[in-house]
């Protein structure tokens, strides 16, 4: 499977997840909004309108919006872990053009400082001695690319990978990814 097939999949798959996770939070919202109408009916039948009901009313009403935000916010955040462990999945094909160049670049990031282990991926393993050569070259097949070093006393480590650079740039991404999926994914406010 070439490289845009496997994307192409995978953005299949993240669009299924996507009208999977949309009809889950309608039902969701479907069941509070059924409980609204059961609530304003059992108060039309208790009486003629007066203050206390309509504190009634606007206590059930904040109640259904607090419960759909809390659903909504629990949706979201499962539906962002997926989108994050889509964007994980993908950081081998970093590897594809120019990563030579990529994991130079890498090496200029970090501080000087003679560095005692170098930890990369089992292909990087040649790059390493070439840009590290003095030091103990160790293979992490859960690294995609990049390099963790540690200075020979072990109590300086710096992890430059590209896992740990998709970590801490993921709030940032995070909120921009979400809107462009709601864009892609709504049409006139409804899911397709």
């Amino acid at each position: 499977m070439g490289c845009d097939e496997l994307i192409e999949s995978l953005r299949k798959e993240a669009d299924a997840k996507i009208r999977q996770i949309w009809k889950e939070a309608e039902e969701e919202a479907g069941v509070i909004r059924a409980d609204l109408s059961r609530g304003l009916e059992a108060m039309k039948q208790e009486g003629p309108y007066g203050q206390p009901l309509k504190n009634d009313v606007v206590n059930i009403l904040l109640e259904a919006e607090s419960r759909a935000r809390i659903i909504k916010l629990e949706y979201e955040d499962r539906f962002s872990a997926r989108l994050y462990s889509l964007a994980a999945s993908c950081l081998g094909f970093l590897r594809d053009e120019n990563y030579a160049e990529i994991f130079g670049r890498l090496t200029l990031d970090l501080p000087s400082y003679e560095w005692g282990k170098v930890t990369v991926n089992p292909r990087d393993s040649g790059l390493a001695k070439e840009y590290y050569p003095e030091a103990e070259i160790a293979a992490d097949s859960d690294i995609a690319g990049g390099m963790a070093v540690e200075n020979k006393g072990g109590d300086v480590k710096v992890i430059n990978t590209f896992e740990k650079r998709l970590e801490r740039s993921w709030p940032q991404m995070l909120p921009d990814l979400l809107g462009d999926i709601r864009r892609e994914t709504m049409d006139n406010g409804t899911p397709r």
